[in-house]
C-alpha cells in the first residue's frame, strides 16, 4: 500500500493545536506513521510546522466544512427557556459563535464556584497517540467535572442549556468547572476530537461548546477565536456558545480558540461539551 505523502489543512491545524498543548513532535510524527504516512514525509512536515514554515496542504470536498445553522441560531435575539429570558449580545456566522447574557444569575455563579473549589485538580488534555488524559504545559488551569444531574444546581444548569440549544441533556458531557490564576491560560486548541478518537458508542463527535463565565476578570482571560477575529471578555453570568460540527460529521477548523493568560485577578468558567448523540 502506498504511503501517505500529503497533509490536509485540518490535520495541520490539529497538529499545531496539539503541539501547543505540550505533545512532542516525535510522538505526533510516530502517530502519523502508524496511520500510514511516509516516515520521511511525516518528520519533514512536523519540522516545518515546528519552525513556523509554510506547508502545502491538499484539500478535497470531503474536508471542506459545510456550515449548518444550529437550532439555537434560529431563535432570534431573545431566547426564552422554562425559567428565564436570555439575550443575545453578539453573533458570528462563520464559525458560528453566539454571545449570550444572563445565562446564570449572580447567585448561581457564586454557588457553583463554592461547590467546585475544593474539588479542583490540574487540568488535563487527551494525548493524541495514547488517548489517555495527561497534564500539559499548554493548559495550565485547574478543573473538575460533575456527573450528569449530580445535584439540584447542576440539573438546573443542564436543563437551561438544553432549553437554549435544543440538544438533550444526555447529549452533553458532565459540566466542567475551570479556574485560571494569574498567568494561567489554555493555548490555541480545538474542542472536537481527532477523527481516530471519536467513540460512536458514547455520543460520537463533539459538535458544540457552551462556555459560561462565572466571574468578572480584572484583566486578561479573554476567549479568543483568532481565525474569526473575535475576542470575548468574561462577564459574570454570560456565556458563549460555538458550534463546529455538522450532519455530515465534518468539523469546523475555524473554531480554533484559546483562553489568554490572566493578568489580574482570576477566572472561573463552566463548560458543557455537546456531542452528536446521547452519551448516557
Amino acid at each position: 500500500m502506498d504511503k501517505i505523502r500529503q497533509i490536509s489543512s485540518e490535520l495541520r491545524d490539529w497538529i499545531i493545536s496539539t503541539l501547543n498543548n505540550g505533545v512532542s513532535p516525535v510522538a505526533i510524527a510516530d502517530a502519523m506513521i502508524k496511520k500510514g504516512f511516509d516516515p520521511k514525509f511525516a518528520y519533514e512536515a512536523l519540522f516545518r510546522i515546528v519552525g513556523n514554515e509554510s506547508i502545502k496542504t491538499s484539500e478535497t470536498n470531503l474536508n471542506t466544512y459545510q456550515s449548518e445553522l444550529p437550532e439555537i441560531g434560529k431563535k432570534g435575539n431573545v431566547i426564552t427557556t422554562t425559567d428565564r429570558e436570555v439575550k443575545v449580545l453578539s453573533r458570528v456566522e462563520k464559525p458560528f459563535i453566539l454571545h449570550l447574557d444572563h445565562v446564570l444569575s449572580i447567585e448561581e455563579c457564586d454557588e457553583l464556584i463554592n461547590l467546585s473549589k475544593d474539588r479542583l485538580q490540574p487540568s488535563r488534555i487527551v494525548d493524541p497517540t495514547t488517548g489517555e488524559e495527561k497534564v500539559a504545559p499548554g493548559r495550565t488551569s485547574k478543573g473538575m467535572h460533575y456527573t450528569i444531574r449530580e445535584n439540584a444546581l447542576i440539573t438546573t444548569i443542564e436543563n437551561r442549556i438544553a432549553g437554549l440549544t435544543d440538544f438533550p441533556v444526555e447529549n452533553g458531557e458532565g459540566l466542567q468547572v475551570l479556574n485560571y490564576d494569574i498567568g494561567e491560560e489554555y493555548k490555541q486548541h480545538f474542542d472536537y476530537f481527532p477523527p481516530n478518537k471519536v467513540d460512536h458508542d458514547k455520543g460520537g463527535q463533539r459538535v458544540g461548546t457552551f462556555l459560561i463565565y462565572l466571574n468578572d476578570v480584572i484583566e486578561g482571560g479573554e476567549t479568543v477565536f483568532p481565525k474569526a477575529g473575535v475576542s470575548i471578555v468574561p462577564k459574570k453570568g454570560s456565556a458563549v456558545y460555538f458550534h463546529y460540527g455538522n450532519s455530515k460529521e465534518q468539523v469546523d477548523r475555524m473554531s480554533v480558540h484559546s483562553s489568554v493568560p490572566i493578568v489580574k485577578g482570576e477566572k472561573w468558567v463552566a463548560t458543557k461539551w455537546i456531542r452528536q448523540g446521547k452519551i448516557y
